[in-house]
């Protein structure tokens, strides 16, 4: 597909079936707020309109709403252990340092999983994950490009993922998102949301080196502290993230929000309000 523009591709994908975000040249991250775009279709003029001027980098939102899994080979002992293990697919993206196999979605929810294996280095992008898709360019200056004999595919003509394929990768255990209710004497702080995203604007990137302890911490108050969705705390996690030098892998963050949850001990509703009791129930306000 010499000579296709990065418009071209983002259209090309999003009219087989594939949920296209813009993201700028040579970056990884989208520039746009993708949390809606997990569950909410993007139209094709939307697409027209984020890639009308200049070339980009494209971003494909993985799971249901693509109907697509990825396994992500990052070296290529990976990419030979994919090849040997896995069913062979028409739909390989070659990337910087390995490969994208895509498969159809399993209908089971699939959540990503940052090395499944670490030795050879395999991810897996499932729902609520991205990769940056064919026509991209990697921060070094090679192009995101379909493997050989490869082509775009309908998510429905792809092998379907099988989790068996890796049985090692851990998933934390679910637990179900309940908000309690809340009592709050500004009106003006009722959107837990707008609080969350006020405090992140304020906690400055981390440095290599303390990037995963960071992360972690701030996903806690997301998720625990400010009591946000998971991919509410996800969206605003990920913005922070793009402030680290350099940032962590979306996958990393993704799976730092699951921990959160899973793992964190912090009091749910904790960062919004002093604690205080309103006719005999805890809840959370403001003082007047």
């Amino acid at each position: 597909m010499s000579g296709y523009t990065s418009r071209d591709w983002a259209l090309d994908l999003h009219d087989h079936g594939f949920q296209v975000v813009v993201v700028p040249l040579k970056k990884k991250y989208p520039s746009v707020l993708w949390k809606q775009y997990q569950t909410e279709r993007i139209s094709r003029k939307q697409v027209e309109d984020w890639f009308a001027q200049g070339e980009h980098n494209l971003a494909i939102i993985t799971g249901s709403i693509s109907g697509v899994v990825v396994v992500d080979g990052d070296s290529s002992q990976a990419c030979e252990y994919i090849e040997e293990n896995c069913t062979t697919t028409p739909m390989i993206v070659q990337t910087s340092k390995g490969r994208h196999y895509y498969y159809r979605h399993p209908g089971a929810k699939i959540p990503n999983a940052c090395r499944v294996f670490d030795i050879p280095p395999i991810d897996l992008r499932g729902d609520g994950g991205l990769v940056i898709g064919p026509g991209s360019m990697h921060p070094t200056g090679k192009l995101y490009h379909m493997a050989a004999g490869c082509d775009i595919a309908n998510a429905a003509d792809l092998p379907i993922y099988e989790e068996a394929w890796f049985p090692e990768a851990v998933k934390a255990p679910i637990t179900e998102f309940v908000r309690p209710i809340l009592h709050f004497s500004g009106p003006t702080e009722k959107d837990a949301y707008t609080q969350a995203q006020r405090y992140v604007a304020s906690v400055p990137g981390a440095a290599e080196g303390t990037r995963d302890n960071a992360a972690y911490i701030l996903a806690c108050r997301l998720v625990r502290g400010f009591n946000l969705t998971d991919s509410e705390a996800l969206d605003l996690l990920q913005t922070w993230n793009l402030t680290s030098t350099p940032p962590l892998d979306p996958a990393e963050v993704a799976q730092k929000v699951v921990h959160a949850r899973a793992y964190g001990t912090g009091e749910f509703g904790s960062m919004l309000a002093k604690n205080r009791a309103v006719t005999g129930l805890l809840c959370y306000g403001w003082p007047s």
